[in-house]
């Protein structure tokens, strides 16, 4: 059985919007509901878990009354562990997906099921495409062939990633550098991911979002 917990237990505050980034409505939909509805057209998964922020549960719940709904919390494995915590007893794999990233395409999603089989974790990455340096005493440009941008879905063995999450007691930029940190042994796996699946994180974004749509039509 495989679960999918859509984060979208955030604030958004680095996007100019009176609510959070995943509840702002472009063609008649929440940017939520684009992932949510790839998510639920495929074969592969089972069950789909919210994680909306708490004062929002009660103005957007029922819209999502199909769903499991749980809220986040003060940091992103907080609102993983809440996660979790609805999955069924049944399940075997996590996808863990941000809810930022509406342009998730059925190939990521099968990808990751499919590495389960495999691999104890898996989460896609795209290239680097500009030059980057570190800035430190001295200026270092650092090899971009050899650094690498990770996208979510983030999956996961259930049983395994549990362990890691609920030891968790601080603060990780994402799920997998959580497990990783906990257990440097687990079998990880970093596959080749889709630059339109992109996070909205500024209005820059969202307005690429918006082109990209309309492209589409």
């Amino acid at each position: 059985m495989n679960s999918v917990i859509i984060l979208a237990g955030g604030d958004g505050k680095r996007l100019n919007s009176q609510i959070p980034k995943q509840f702002i409505e472009i063609d008649h939909r929440k940017i939520i509901d684009f992932s949510i509805i790839e998510f639920k057209k495929n074969k592969n998964v089972d069950e789909i878990i919210l994680v909306f922020p708490k004062k929002f549960i009660d103005s957007f719940g029922k819209e999502y009354k199909d769903y499991k709904l749980t809220h986040g919390g003060k940091e992103r494995f907080h609102s993983t562990q809440n996660g979790l915590l609805l999955c069924s007893e049944k399940s075997e794999n996590v996808l863990i997906h941000d809810a930022a990233r509406p342009l998730i395409s059925q190939k990521l999603i099968d990808d990751s099921i499919n590495l389960l089989s495999k691999y104890d974790a898996v989460a896609p990455y795209i290239d680097i495409d500009d030059s980057l340096i570190e800035l430190n005493t001295n200026i270092k440009y650092l090899d971009r062939s050899k650094i690498k941008s990770i996208q979510t879905p983030q999956s996961f063995k259930k049983k395994i990633f549990e362990k890691a999450i609920f030891k968790s007691k601080k603060g990780y930029t994402d799920d997998m550098s959580a497990l990783i940190n906990h257990n440097q042994n687990v079998n990880v796996k970093f596959f080749k991911g889709d630059k339109l699946n992109f996070k909205i994180t500024t209005d820059i974004d969202l307005h690429n979002f918006k082109n990209i749509l309309k492209n589409e039509k």
